[in-house]
């Protein structure tokens, strides 16, 4: 079992790699226009700064989303272990 796990270990890190530089292409292919556009234009920058703010909260609240069941158990736990 592990023999064949290993032997498939080299095409995974390929398509790993692959995945993992297209992203990183596609990612300065829009970046970086962006970033020039917005170094010339203020309004553009605060503009892309805001989204980016945006899309940076956005997993924050989804994990907080997640966890509040768990955050609330162990509220209520600790809560009843110093007396209140």
């Amino acid at each position: 079992r592990w023999r064949d796990a290993a032997a498939h270990l080299p095409d995974y890190l390929g398509s790993h790699v692959q995945v993992s530089l297209a992203a990183l292409a596609l990612g300065l292919v829009i970046s970086l226009p962006l970033a020039i556009l917005a170094r010339n234009h203020a309004l553009i920058r605060g503009i892309l700064l805001g989204l980016a703010s945006v899309v940076q909260t956005v997993p924050g609240l989804a994990l907080l989303a997640l966890f509040y069941p768990l955050l609330l158990a162990i509220a209520s736990l600790t809560l009843r272990w110093f007396g209140f």
